[in-house]
């Protein structure tokens, strides 16, 4: 529905077309509960086709393949807590462009170097040896230490490589999946943030 919303011209802006698909969706005779688009990975795919439509004249941009340098993963309560995570594209989203097979690029700590920062209270993972990612691209954090929510992990994102700016993508709270939710606000604080570091291996193909 944000998709047709935004095409028909209804709504010009994705925030726009997510509320008008939340007041679509939501039965207010039964319930007040808003039953929009509350992933922030789904939110941010709507944002992309709204891309698409404005600013690309509903043409995809060219395919960005890039590799993942660093992780930066801020307000870690003092303590590094992350066992693992894998990055990989598999699957698709409602809101993706195309269908990838499932299989999983890369896993951690194997392939990586931890530089736990006590000052700055964040945690550096540096990638010895990411694979090329293109397209749609989902990254799942895994803890032992941490409870598990939606996806069966502490927290995740999907991103699209072609709409990578300055090959870096930031993530506030509000933007990871799981840790927008209120109930996760105990362990996840409000400056707790991802950001990701890039290298553009070929663009155009």
């Amino acid at each position: 529905i944000p998709r047709v919303s935004l095409v028909s011209s209804e709504c010009h802006q994705a925030t726009a077309s997510c509320y008008y698909f939340g007041e679509r969706r939501t039965d207010k005779s039964t319930s007040s509960k808003f039953q929009g688009i509350e992933t922030p990975s789904q939110n941010r795919f709507v944002g992309y086709f709204a891309k698409v439509k404005n600013s690309f004249n509903m043409t995809l941009p060219l395919r960005k393949i890039l590799t993942i340098k660093k992780i930066i993963i801020y307000s870690i309560h003092g303590k590094c807590f992350m066992d693992n995570w894998k990055i990989g594209q598999e699957g698709h989203c409602s809101y993706c462009w195309g269908r990838l097979s499932r299989r999983c690029v890369h896993t951690s700590p194997a392939h990586s170097c931890m530089v736990h920062d006590a000052e700055t209270d964040r945690v550096i993972f540096n990638l010895l040896s990411c694979p090329p990612l293109y397209d749609e691209v989902k990254v799942k954090f895994l803890s032992s230490n941490l409870p598990k929510y939606y996806d069966n992990c502490p927290f995740f994102f999907w991103f699209h490589t072609s709409f990578i700016q300055n090959n870096r993508l930031y993530l506030p709270r509000s933007e990871l999946d799981n840790p927008h939710k209120p109930r996760a606000w105990k362990i996840y604080r409000p400056d707790f943030a991802v950001e990701v570091h890039f290298d553009e291996v070929v663009a155009g193909i």
